[in-house]
């Protein structure tokens, strides 16, 4: 199977840094930009990416169609390429690659409703930051029947199969981010905490004593995270229902939804990538989340 065509959808912090990747690697990329917001057409013009203007489009041109897009967005594009599929009146060209981060089960029922429509579909997962120019391509974990096709985009992006099961690579993703996101939300609570308790500069030292390798991946890693944690809300749900599916507690991961939903609801978390001005370091951070609770408790 030959890939020159991708769709895009949605070309929001991720999907237009892979289309830009893809684009340089010769492959022609595509998107439909109707109903999208103004940031997103900037964004796909910066990447180069071309706007179809329709779902039809997008099925009968693109050879793969990537969904990277919040989670609990996943199902409702899977639904509407579905009832586009069926007023071709032809069998649609495009093989749906859901990229999204969601519970293989999550995943499976995707798949069902491509499929019921006569379009191909495949559960992926990225793991990794977008790939800016000079960074390098995420690891993008991909699971079902045709998967192996598609590391025809190789090298410009690090494709890598995991077989022919439905849920695998959604499998991976979510065990991946239950120990990268999850621990970033108990950072979280665990700093903005010693804050509001007046313990901070002692919580600091002690973790530079005895967690010196935690304290310098927080530091690094949380000031990024405000902007993203409206997508992560989504994608904390769908760890939890990992878990409950495999018989364990979805507990914890509705807690660490919780979490994110209260930063997606401050100052920081309005702000977008490109435009950060609050929150650029470890101590702001925590400075404007412990803010944000004294406000609320007032």
């Amino acid at each position: 199977m030959a890939i020159e065509t991708v769709g895009i959808m949605t070309p929001g912090d991720m999907g237009h840094a892979i289309g830009q990747r893809l684009g340089e690697a010769g492959i022609r990329v595509v998107t439909n930009l109707e109903g999208r917001s103004d940031r997103s057409r900037a964004l796909a013009k910066k990447a180069g990416i071309e706007d179809l203007g329709s779902d039809a489009a997008l099925l009968t041109e693109c050879d793969a169609i990537f969904s990277i897009m919040p989670p609990d967005q996943a199902a409702s594009f899977v639904t509407r390429m579905a009832m586009a599929a069926g007023a071709l009146g032809t069998k649609p060209k495009a093989l749906i690659t859901d990229l999204n981060a969601v519970a293989p089960s999550t995943a499976r029922q995707l798949q069902a409703t491509a499929e019921a429509a006569g379009i191909g579909f495949l559960d992926g997962g990225i793991i990794g930051g977008p790939p800016y120019p000079g960074r390098p391509s995420p690891r993008i974990y991909l699971s079902g029947h045709g998967a192996d096709a598609l590391t025809a985009l190789c090298p410009a992006l690090d494709i890598r199969p995991l077989g022919d099961e439905i849920g695998a690579a959604s499998a991976l993703k979510m065990c991946f981010a239950t120990l990268t996101k999850g621990v970033q939300a108990l950072g979280i609570q665990s700093f903005v905490t010693a804050e509001l308790e007046g313990v901070g500069p002692a919580f600091r030292a002690e973790l530079e004593g005895a967690q010196a390798n935690l304290l310098r991946s927080l530091a690094g890693s949380l000031p990024g995270m405000p902007p993203k944690a409206y997508r992560w809300v989504g994608e904390m749900e769908e760890i939890a229902k990992t878990y409950g599916d495999a018989g364990l507690t979805p507990k914890t991961f509705e807690g660490v939804a919780d979490v994110y939903r209260f930063v997606e609801s401050t100052p920081l978390g309005k702000e977008v990538v490109e435009n950060r001005t609050m929150g650029t370091t470890l101590d702001d951070l925590v400075t404007r989340l412990a803010d944000a609770l004294r406000e609320r408790r007032s």
